[in-house]
């Protein structure tokens, strides 16, 4: 299926740029980025990361990485495109996760511990996404 998805795109990349005319590299440099999956980035204190997963898988492994680090959930909401837990880690900081639909396998993942940014909140926020990863 992901072989059939990137020769289509391969194609379809092919057909824009024999129609088009300009910036040819600039549009082939941003569509080939875009087809990485799994780049964790920051800002803000939110790890962020768009991950080869469906929105239901990344839902299930969210919840189970929550109760996996006894962190109790305080909010859980989802709906067809995006889901989104709370809950407060042992040092009663704020634990979110937000989840939001790409395509059918493809999610966004952010996830923030604490309120302010620092190396600790990061390293919790890393920890958290790869228990969830161990569940995709």
């Amino acid at each position: 299926m992901i072989k059939i998805k990137k020769t289509l795109l391969a194609a379809g990349l092919a057909t824009t740029l024999g129609l088009s005319q300009g910036c040819a590299l600039l549009l082939v440099g941003g569509l080939a980025a875009g087809v990485v999956y799994g780049t964790v980035s920051y800002a803000k204190n939110t790890l962020q990361v768009t991950d080869n997963v469906s929105l239901g898988r990344a839902w299930q492994a969210a919840n189970g990485a929550m109760k996996d680090l006894s962190i109790p959930v305080t909010l859980s909401k989802k709906d067809g495109t995006s889901g989104r837990l709370e809950g407060r880690n042992i040092k009663n900081q704020p634990v979110i996760i937000v989840l939001t639909r790409q395509t059918d396998g493809v999610t966004n993942i952010d996830v923030t511990v604490g309120t302010f940014d620092s190396k600790e909140n990061r390293d919790d926020a890393q920890y958290l996404y790869d228990r969830m990863k161990d569940r995709f």
